[in-house]
């Protein structure tokens, strides 16, 4: 598990070690990669919860981080609030801690539930981070991508292409494959056609500021 000390009040700097101050999203790292931390005040996907000694009276389920077969990195910030961020192959899920150490072995991890009692949202964000600390997979066994995911992948990657000058009919290709377009771009009901046209349009939505409603 990776450590990042945190250097001040909503400071963006981190250090791995004392004296060695970097940034800890690191520009050189992809969307993938980087280890991106977000205020819970701006960012309302971060789930919150309290942390006890695993020894202790209380409620919550008793977690050891050495057991979780994620990636996990911990964030500590000097006024004793502490970060979770677990995250898998394509998903990521931010705890924010309070209470405990959450370096004892093992702590009690008790979800606190925020806006209460519009819990929708809160219900897919622990539902998140329950299937990546199972090491569960996307979309089902067999780890497919779900509807709206492919939605949003499709009109990203449309965007860039047509932004880069290509046609409908290349990005269909870039999408969906070849022999696809082969059989189905000339049929009448040029149902491939408008779906490549919507996603390009939802791309552009979403540069555009559309993508401030996947944030909350």
């Amino acid at each position: 598990m990776t450590i990042l000390f945190c250097s001040g009040h909503g400071d963006a700097l981190c250090e791995p070690k004392p004296g060695a101050f970097v940034p800890f999203a690191d520009p050189d790292k992809n969307a993938l990669e980087a280890e991106v931390f977000w205020r819970a005040k701006d960012f309302h996907r971060v789930v919150s919860a309290y942390i006890r000694h695993g020894r202790d009276v209380g409620f919550g389920g008793i977690i050891s981080l050495a057991e979780v077969r994620c990636r996990k990195t911990l964030l500590k910030a000097v006024d004793g609030e502490q970060h979770l961020l677990f995250r898998d192959r394509c998903r990521v899920a931010q705890v924010r801690c309070v209470g405990a150490d959450i370096l004892a072995k093992p702590f009690a991890l008790e979800l606190v539930v925020d806006g209460f009692p519009e819990i929708d949202a809160y219900h897919r964000l622990v539902r998140r981070l329950a299937d990546i600390y199972r090491n569960g997979t996307v979309g089902g066994p067999q780890g497919r991508w779900t509807v709206e995911a492919t939605r949003h992948r499709d009109a990203l990657a449309a965007l860039d292409l047509r932004a880069f000058g290509w046609s409908y009919r290349e990005i269909a290709i870039f999408l969906h494959g070849a022999r696809a377009v082969r059989e189905d771009w000339t049929n009448p009901n040029q149902s491939m056609k408008n779906r490549v046209i919507r996603s390009v349009k939802r791309g552009f939505r979403l540069m555009n500021g559309g993508y401030r409603t996947l944030l909350v």
